[in-house]
């Protein structure tokens, strides 16, 4: 699609009109994309799968296209397009717009389109919504029965109204999964967390909630664990480039020991220090002791920018778990725990490791650890050992 001849003579083209340097590209882009897309929508055979993509700008440094009237019956084609290859059964696997301003009267002339248009993932970005725009388009989208991903991204949510409108469709008998709010100033006004909190938890479709870049800090970490504490069914939650600090993730992981339905915890960027890389360790594998480990987290997957044991790899929240008792019980010194074991691991221990040796001559824990590229502990010296060739693994 980007065919940058096509687009330098539109670009001249505006230039000779008298349009100046940085409009006349924005307008090039816009214009060649929307018609592009268009006639692909047009030319579309029933059955096909496609993406569609309108740009304003091609890069986000470069600002956001503010809507001219001469725009409006291009718009108008482009929903037309839209509807008519939806009632032939041409699926959109994504319809990204960014850059690009979308008023109220640009949404009017979508919306009929976004309600029956068979999207999996409508991506928006820096498009200068408004409240009344906001709420529209949530409406149009609470009909849509094929969206199964939304993202809002670069888009200053001005009121509660705006947030409880976005998360409205995800309470009716629909697809959408996954929200993404990056860069939405969410964490500058915290009533604007506690209510995306509270209407997710009315909420049992949301699976996936990115938060990035949001200014998130201190008031809003309190209210993120507490939810989190709740057990939702969020599986997924991006955290990443906040202002979360030390104290801050050790509430969340903290919040850790009591959920068991979120996969993966997205932390990276933040601001934190050695206390949160000893939270996040703690939460998901706290070798203190066996029952210790027992209690830790084995469901959720925590990635940051600190060098952190992988953990939590597998889907059996078991696995998890016995990995790293396993892990531990392999180091010279772990015979020290054994005192410590809760009784309802014993069976599963022993199990696990005795099971096969009526069929094995050699233990279950020879054909675990034979093949592994890396050991499932962060104890170095037991690598070396095992490099160099053990009495286990010989």
């Amino acid at each position: 699609m980007n065919n940058e001849a096509a687009i330098n003579d539109l670009y001249i083209d505006w230039m000779e009109n008298g349009v100046d340097d940085y409009l006349a590209w924005g307008f090039a882009v816009f214009e060649y994309t929307i018609r592009y897309e268009t006639s692909a929508l047009n030319h579309a055979n029933a059955g096909e799968t496609t993406e569609v993509v309108i740009m304003g700008f091609e890069q986000v440094a470069e600002g956001l296209l503010l809507h001219q009237d001469w725009m409006l019956p291009l718009w108008r084609e482009f929903s037309e397009a839209l509807a008519r290859a939806s009632a032939r059964g041409v699926a959109i696997a994504c319809l990204s717009m960014g850059h690009v301003e979308l008023p109220i009267n640009v949404l009017s002339l979508l919306a009929p389109a976004l309600k029956v248009a068979q999207i999996k993932l409508l991506h928006l970005k820096n498009n200068g919504l408004r409240r009344d725009g906001i709420i529209l388009l949530s409406k149009s989208i609470q009909m849509n029965q094929s969206l199964e991903r939304l993202a809002l991204k670069e888009t200053h949510l001005l009121d509660v109204g705006c947030v409880v409108s976005l998360v409205e469709p995800s309470r009716h008998d629909n697809r959408l999964r996954s929200l993404s709010l990056d860069k939405c100033n969410i964490g500058l006004k915290g009533s604007l967390m506690s209510t995306l909190l509270h209407t997710l938890s009315l909420s049992n479709n949301i699976r996936n909630l990115s938060l990035a870049h949001n200014h998130i800090g201190a008031n809003e970490s309190e209210m993120i664990a507490s939810y989190l504490a709740t057990n939702p069914p969020i599986t997924s939650l991006d955290l990443v480039g906040n202002l979360l600090s030390d104290a801050d993730v050790v509430l969340i992981t903290g919040a850790l020991k009591a959920n068991t339905t979120l996969r993966g915890l997205r932390l990276s960027g933040n601001p934190l220090g050695e206390a949160s890389k000893v939270a996040i360790s703690e939460a998901i594998y706290n070798i203190s002791s066996l029952n210790a480990i027992h209690s830790s987290n084995h469901t959720c997957l925590v990635t940051s920018d600190f060098d952190i044991p992988d953990c939590n790899r597998y889907v059996s929240q078991n696995a998890n778990r016995i990995s790293k008792l396993l892990g531990v019980l392999f180091t010279e010194f772990a015979f020290t725990y054994l005192d410590d074991v809760p009784l309802v691991v014993v069976p599963y221990v022993l199990d696990f490791v005795q099971a096969p040796s009526f069929k094995l001559p050699l233990t279950r824990i020879f054909h675990l650890v034979r093949d592994w590229d890396t050991p499932m502990t962060n104890l170095r010296h037991v690598c070396e050992e095992m490099e160099a060739g053990s009495d286990m693994v010989k």
